[in-house]
């Protein structure tokens, strides 16, 4: 009895250590920010494109950072970085998006670029950010239509905000490699990267999350339910070959969406985030046609 009492012990013990670890690398973003996704030429266009930073104050007292580019057109585009990674990265999408005729609004999402915080709750507060974000852009800019447009970690907050009760202002969503859910994908993880199963493991994950940040990680990002509640059409885009976000994921969240006026795009042979990458022509016909469909 002693040694099963003591197996079990070490058990919990090594469990929770794995899950703390698991928060401090992949939650905790403070001190860490990569910028995956930027360039020299992305700075650049940054510098050289006449914009205007701008701040927020978040629900919860975090300030949040964005850049506004505006044209002079009413219809915006609010484009959402992924995980990792800054406005900074957003930079090529806006410039193409610019040239289209539309004005640009990044934000940078909370502890990343210059956006305070120290932890990423991976879509559930940001959400909550974007909403806000539409709402000051509403009162300060000429604005008659809004598109939601996210990449990998960009695209689940895009699709969980969808999920939420939006102004008639905001007319589609652009979803590109998003996850089905954060549960989803800490699982799938798990078993590809560390090769250990996922329980018990992210249940004290979810018991930090819990506790330091307010939002469960096993329940809080299900974009799944999102896209089941939408109230505007959502183009759902990703690469055949994604193995980080894995490409069965895009099926199950265009199954679950209710909307007739949905849309796919699927890019053989293109890995995470590369759909644009590997077809930008293809990419960007589908891209335009659709908010050009929907932005009116």
């Amino acid at each position: 009895m002693k040694k099963l009492i003591t197996a079990v012990i070490a058990f919990i013990a090594v469990c929770t250590a794995a899950a703390v670890y698991l928060e401090r690398k992949y939650i905790r973003t403070s001190g860490r920010n990569k910028a995956l996704g930027v360039t020299k030429e992305n700075n650049e266009w940054i510098a050289n494109t006449n914009h205007e930073d701008t701040y927020m104050i978040a629900r919860d007292g975090v300030c949040l950072h964005g850049i506004v580019f505006d044209n002079g057109s009413d219809n915006w585009i609010l484009a959402v970085h992924g995980y990792d990674s800054d406005i900074r990265a957003m930079a090529g999408n806006a410039r193409r998006l610019i040239e289209a005729g539309y004005s640009v609004f990044l934000p940078d999402m909370r502890s990343f670029g210059m956006s305070g915080d120290t932890h990423t709750t991976m879509g559930y507060l940001e959400k909550y950010d974007v909403s806000d974000w539409i709402n000051k852009l509403m009162s300060e800019y000429k604005v008659k239509s809004i598109i939601l447009y996210g990449i990998s970690m960009g695209a689940a907050t895009v699709m969980l905000t969808a999920g939420e009760t939006l102004p008639d202002t905001v007319k589609a969503v652009v979803e590109d490699c998003g996850y089905s859910s954060v549960r989803e994908e800490y699982e799938y993880q798990m078993k590809r990267l560390v090769h250990l199963p996922p329980y018990p493991i992210l249940w004290i994950c979810d018991l930090i999350t819990r506790y330091k940040k307010g939002w469960s990680l096993l329940n809080d990002c299900n974009c799944v339910n999102a896209v089941k509640r939408t109230q505007v059409p959502v183009l759902f885009i990703h690469g055949a070959s994604d193995t980080f976000v894995p490409f069965y994921m895009q099926d199950k969240l265009y199954n679950a969406c209710g909307r007739p006026d949905k849309e796919k795009l699927v890019i053989p042979g293109a890995d995470h985030a590369e759909a644009e990458k590997k077809d930008p022509k293809l990419y960007w016909k589908t891209v335009l046609d659709f908010i050009e469909k929907h932005i009116n």
